[in-house]
């Protein structure tokens, strides 16, 4: 028989008997987790609490999307949800959400790890009713303040349930014996369910933005520290015409004629200003890819870890599971508990490392090599084929010039004559113009 819970709000029922499976999506995550810094980062005042929207088929609930809501104290000086406000924005929130419909199928808050407290009470009976099947999703921040290799997402959901009241006055032999016909005084308790994890094709999306946004992310560069200090130190002042402008703290005090705006500084430039699309998403894989390695090394270190810092006599096989349980905890750190399932997911890990390379590596390789062979040949090819293309417009332009040469010959040879033969004589034959040879002094026949 299971003990008295340290929570009294938890119930010592098992989550199994229930049935309901509860699957969670990654768009609420992100609203939860950026709700918190936002508010942390603002000094919210009021009580971190919002509304999750599902489907519920049957006994699986699904929850796909989130909105925070608007809190206020009560008489008692708990937190509770404005009523008004709250159904205004549910309506608003199921007119966006069409299709596929969604309703409201629970709340979150952040919970301790120790569960729910009555706190959580007054808002958990306004959103019962809407939906008497709301769930709780609990985000636990001590679990991010103080994270740790291997943990799971800081989150747990409960179910609400109506039990009986446990009478803890006697217990064992000596426990009072009631009439089955007696009013049986009921009481609101939780109970853990377990929860699975699932993405859709808009998620999918909206995840690779971010993923994108955070690998290119950078910190602010000086121009823009520059115009956010300028931005802070402007205040606006009214110029007397009815126009109001921007003007630095310490000249808002000098008349209003003499009143100026400060200059900004050159702007820096940006190195990746001159990239493109094509170029900065090439960029954004590159960095995308060596994000998932230094991830996947970090994993590979910490199972290389885990697997070092077992037991020595566990790992030799003489010592028992639960033997090398105890000696690890005795240790105060120094050695990892092992956990049979652990220890088969690293095995199932390992068997299938194999199946990662391909089985016949000579024959790969062999299929690249001709591959590349092919590729080359083809380079090579069109190389040729450019040089031929090349001689014959060489061949063209050279028949184009000598017919030109050709055709002006002619034409001066038909208008030139016997003056033309002459010239060519002379040219060609080194003959002067008397007839003669230049330097001789033998004539030549006229019938040359």
């Amino acid at each position: 028989m299971a003990g008295p819970a340290a929570n009294e709000l938890l119930s010592t029922q098992k989550a199994s008997d229930s049935g309901l499976k509860v699957v969670l999506h990654p768009l609420p995550i992100l609203e939860i987790s950026d709700f918190i810094v936002r508010g942390y980062q603002r000094g919210l005042k009021g009580a971190v609490v919002g509304a999750l929207l599902g489907q519920q088929n049957g006994r699986e609930i699904t929850i796909e999307h989130s909105f925070s809501c608007k809190s206020v104290k009560n008489v008692d000086g708990l937190y509770e949800l404005d009523q008004e406000w709250f159904k205004q924005r549910l309506e608003q929130m199921k007119l966006v959400h069409k299709s596929p419909a969604l309703d409201l199928v629970g709340w979150y808050s952040l919970v301790p790890k120790t569960g729910p407290a009555a706190l959580h009470l007054p808002i958990h009976q306004q959103i019962s009713s809407y939906n008497e099947s709301a769930v709780l999703l609990g985000f636990h921040v001590e679990d991010v303040l103080s994270p740790a290799p291997g943990d799971p997402l800081p989150i747990t959901i409960y179910e609400s349930n109506m039990e009986a009241e446990d009478s803890k006055d006697a217990e064992g032999e000596d426990k009072e014996m009631k009439d089955a016909e007696a009013a049986t005084n009921m009481v609101l308790r939780f109970r853990k369910l377990p929860y699975t994890t699932d993405t859709g094709e808009a998620e999918m999306i909206a995840m690779q933005f971010i993923r994108e946004g955070g690998a290119n992310a950078t910190t602010v560069d000086s121009t823009e520290k520059h115009i956010l200090e300028q931005f802070d130190k402007k205040i606006a002042v009214n110029d007397g015409k009815g126009k109001r402008r921007a003007v630095a703290y310490e000249e808002s005090s000098k008349p209003k004629k003499d009143a100026t705006i400060q200059s900004i500084e050159p702007a820096a430039t940006n190195p990746d200003a001159n990239l493109t699309r094509a170029e900065a998403e090439y960029m954004s894989a590159l960095q995308a890819k060596y994000n998932a390695t230094k991830m996947m090394r970090s994993r590979l270190a910490l199972v290389i870890n885990y697997l070092q810092n077992l037991p020595p006599d566990f790992t030799a096989g003489t010592q028992t599971t639960s033997e090398a349980a105890d000696f690890a905890r005795a240790s105060n750190g120094q050695h990892t508990i092992p956990s049979n399932n652990i220890l088969r997911h690293i095995q199932a890990l390992v068997t299938n490392a194999d199946l990662v390379a391909p089985a016949e590596q000579a024959t790969l390789e062999r299929e690249i090599q001709r591959e590349t062979n092919d590729v080359n040949l083809i380079s090579m090819i069109s190389d040729l084929l450019s040089t031929v293309n090349e001689a014959r417009e060489a061949g063209k332009k050279f028949q184009i010039v000598e017919s030109a040469r050709n055709s002006r010959q002619g034409r001066a040879a038909a208008a030139g004559g016997p003056q033309y033969e002459q010239s060519i004589l002379e040219s060609e034959l080194g003959l002067a113009g008397g007839g003669g040879f230049e330097g001789g002094s033998d004539s030549i026949p006229a019938q040359y």
